[in-house]
């Protein structure tokens, strides 16, 4: 739950913070919001049923929404806004400018493409 209200806070007041520009965040925001959350979410609504209609299983229910949600803040947090970062920084940080730092040190610097991913 925190990570997905994390995702909401920087759309609404750090877009910067996240990949390319404010207008690739924007439409990217549009754009799940009518397509790939809803695909996701749809997945994710069926694996949790799967779960409740099974044992009940909470943990694993609990499991489930903390991988997607790690592998979304993952996703995002790669940027070539050395300046959105700086200011993050300066304001006391940011966990996607935590996140960001990590991985430009690891030589992470953009998110996987659709086809590395093996997504047609």
């Amino acid at each position: 739950m925190h990570l997905s209200q994390y995702c909401a806070y920087l759309m609404a007041w750090y877009p910067d913070l996240l990949p390319d520009d404010d207008g690739w965040s924007k439409s990217l925001y549009d754009n799940i919001k009518k397509d790939a959350v809803l695909k996701t979410g749809v997945r994710l609504g069926k694996q949790l049923a799967e779960l409740r209609e099974g044992e009940g299983d909470q943990e694993a229910a609990w499991k489930l929404l903390a991988g997607f949600w790690s592998e979304m803040i993952l996703y995002v947090a790669p940027s070539d806004n050395l300046k959105g970062h700086s200011e993050a920084i300066s304001r006391g940080g940011e966990l996607i400018t935590l996140l960001w730092t990590m991985l430009f040190h690891a030589g992470i610097v953009d998110r996987p493409t659709e086809s590395s991913m093996g997504v047609a």
